[in-house]
């Protein structure tokens, strides 16, 4: 059984003293859009009353105070299809208020079985693509150190413009995402498996240019006519993929939130977990076994299968979306099965025959 309900909790002071048929005008509004099966009523003395209907959905009451103009009103419903906003809207036509405060609240979560699974698999989710995430800032770091040199310089570099484009992400969460946080999620997963993916071998192609552009201009390659914007364009990079990921985790977040209100900061937990696991997973079992191209197609890979998943798990139907997914899994199998030439080619040209 889903025990998820709604919980409409309105307190109001009106502009005028309200009358007996405003009451009932509200009751009637209860009954007309929910189904009543008993009524207890009870009017006090010298004024006042409290109402009490026992509803197939669950249950309503209201509780009057004519000296103060003041009345409070609960609805409580046993799903989550009916539209308690319409509700309240057409109680908010019978009497001219003054003054309101209405919250409508989740109830049952903590009953719900399959909000427990969903909320662990976001928990799931969330190690996955933390991972993934630093994974393509260490995929970065490598490959910027292997065309510009001074190795810890960029390692740290790059983890510290990661942390900080991540939190500019965060801060400009709200302008990017809206409250479809599923299907944005998709999307940030679509955008950081393209970025991510690719990122190594743009740090190569960027290389490759400028020290094309220093052959035909007689500008040194070494002038900071050519490093500026060379180390500009690799770092756009990190702070690319440090930005989506800060989208990401407030994302997690608020889909976590959807199954469990109390529990949207255990993602944080999880986050910094996937993290630790990729940054000891990438020196000393993935680096040595694959090549850095070949890890970027793999972890891209990752992220994809992460947006097929959420869409299948949380039915999600986007026709753009599943065509981008499946043409993204296509190309992104045939570069894994192929790594071996197209990494070749992709040295042999942009590597060997962008140097003097």
């Amino acid at each position: 059984m889903d025990t998820r309900s709604q919980h409409l909790i309105f307190d109001a002071v009106c502009e005028r003293d309200f009358t007996d048929a405003d009451i009932d005008g509200i009751k009637a509004v209860i009954e007309k859009e929910l189904t009543v099966i008993k009524k207890v009523e009870h009017k006090f003395t010298p004024h006042g009353e409290t109402t009490v209907f026992i509803l197939s959905e669950s249950h309503f009451a209201i509780h009057t105070y004519p000296e103060n103009r003041y009345l409070s009103m609960d609805i409580y419903v046993c799903n989550l299809e009916t539209n308690l906003g319409k509700i309240l809207d057409e109680i908010k036509g019978i009497i001219p208020f003054e003054k309101t405060d209405s919250r409508i609240l989740l109830r049952g979560k903590i009953g719900h079985r399959e909000d427990d699974r969903n909320l662990n698999m976001v928990y799931f989710l969330t190690i996955i693509v933390a991972c993934c995430s630093i994974l393509y800032e260490f995929l970065l770091a490598q490959s910027i150190s292997t065309t510009m040199g001074n190795t810890a310089l960029r390692y740290n570099l790059t983890i510290g413009l990661f942390i900080a484009s991540m939190g500019f992400g965060a801060l400009l969460y709200k302008k990017f995402i809206s409250k479809e946080y599923f299907k944005e999620f998709i999307k940030v997963e679509l955008l950081l498996s393209l970025v991510g993916g690719v990122a190594p071998i743009l740090v190569l192609i960027i290389d490759y240019l400028f020290n094309m552009f220093a052959r035909t201009s007689g500008v040194s390659f070494f002038s900071s006519w050519v490093q500026t914007p060379l180390f500009t364009m690799n770092h756009l990079l990190i702070v690319a993929i440090g930005f989506l990921s800060g989208l990401e985790l407030p994302l997690l977040m608020d889909m976590s939130r959807q199954f469990k209100i109390t529990k949207g900061h255990f993602v944080l937990a999880y986050d910094y977990l996937g993290t630790l696991i990729g940054a000891i997973l990438f020196p000393i079992a993935i680096l040595p076994s694959l090549h850095i191209f070949t890890i970027g197609y793999v972890v891209s890979l990752i992220n994809i299968l992460v947006a097929l998943f959420v869409m299948i798990k949380m039915k999600i139907e986007n026709k753009r979306y599943k065509f981008i997914i499946w043409v993204m899994l296509v190309i992104w199998i045939l570069l894994i099965v192929n790594s071996n030439t197209v990494n070749q080619l992709i040295i042999e040209k942009f590597y060997f025959g962008g140097k003097f």
